[in-house]
């Protein structure tokens, strides 16, 4: 759903603005989002030629002008930032560390130091009025099954630091609780660094959780996206390894990234904005994929699944974006052309 920002955006049509990682599955549709709302974008990726389809897609679609793109290698690097920066009126910064590792200092450390360096070099660049920073919601909490508990905009993942560090080696989450850190502590170093340097832009943190919808690039990483492709085929073991949790629809997620940049209706202090639409579990995968597809035969419902009953206070986003899409809208768009 379009977001509804007002006529007299933060950022004028034809702005350019830059989005790191822009080949990735959420990045990738906060460009197209961009690019339909009639602003400019300068994507960034360690290779170009990983968004050659991409861009032969948006050239297409929208222009030769409309998307250009830069590469940065080492997004940890000082000042790597620093040329494709200048010009831009907004940041829209994805690109991120998912190294799964044992070690914190392998994933943790980028993770602070790549925000913390790109935040630096916006600080210097007089014509950024946004910077958009895509968080996670394991910044705000660690998912649990069958427990009620209410989450907020100013609630931070205090268990996954500790146990990122204290958890042994060979524990099955220890990666996902460095992983959850990572997101967590570079967060937290963006609003920090928001109230030691006083930047003249705006921070907005977007914490999106698992993202369903469809993927724009076939040659992408299949991430969350693809586990539904897999369901649709018959194949549910991957999708058994994700625990019950808030999903959202990714082309909802990339509106509410392009609210953050544009609309005048948030502060100028900044905003933390859920992108999270509802609870599912893997037996509503199911049920909607039986609902669009009555003649296709899929597995039964797995026995003893639990449910998410964290309360997500989702409102900001709801309100950007005028309304949720619904888990059977992000199935439909994931799966149909499988058909």
């Amino acid at each position: 759903m379009q977001p509804q920002t007002a006529l007299d955006n933060t950022m004028p049509q034809g702005s350019v603005v830059l989005v790191t990682g822009a080949n990735g599955f959420i990045a990738s549709h906060v460009v197209e989002a961009l690019l339909a709302a009639g602003y400019k974008v300068r994507g960034t990726t360690r290779t170009t030629s990983k968004l050659a389809t991409l861009q032969a897609r948006w050239h297409k679609k929208f222009g030769l002008d409309s998307f250009e793109t830069v590469a940065v290698e080492d997004i940890t690097k000082e000042g790597a930032f620093d040329m494709a920066l200048q010009g831009v009126s907004g940041v829209a910064h994805i690109a991120s560390p998912t190294t799964f590792s044992t070690n914190p200092a392998e994933v943790i450390e980028p993770s602070v130091n790549g925000t913390l360096s790109i935040l630096r070099s916006a600080a210097k660049v007089s014509s950024i009025k946004r910077f958009v920073l895509t968080s996670s919601s394991t910044a705000a909490l660690w998912p649990k099954q069958n427990v009620e508990f209410d989450v907020g905009e100013d609630t931070w993942n205090e268990e996954s630091p500790a146990l990122a560090s204290s958890l042994p080696e060979d524990h099955p989450l220890k990666p996902w609780h460095i992983y959850s850190a990572s997101k967590t502590l570079g967060e937290r170093a963006a609003w920090n660094f928001m109230k030691e340097q006083k930047p003249t832009f705006t921070l907005n943190t977007v914490l999106p959780d698992t993202n369903f919808g469809p993927i724009l690039d076939p040659q992408q990483p299949a991430s969350t996206a693809g586990l539904l492709r897999q369901a649709f085929n018959g194949d549910i073991k991957p999708l058994l390894f994700v625990p019950p949790q808030w999903f959202v629809d990714v082309r909802d997620t990339a509106d509410i990234h392009l609210a953050a940049l544009t609309s005048p209706t948030l502060a100028a202090g900044g905003a933390r904005i859920w992108a999270a639409a509802g609870p599912f579990n893997i037996n509503d995968v199911l049920k909607a994929l039986r609902n669009l597809y009555p003649k296709k035969t899929f597995p039964d419902d797995v026995e003893g699944i639990e449910r998410d009953l964290s309360r997500i206070d989702n409102k900001r986003g709801g309100e950007l974006l005028g309304g949720w899409r619904s888990l059977e809208d992000a199935v439909r768009a994931n799966t149909e052309d499988l058909v």
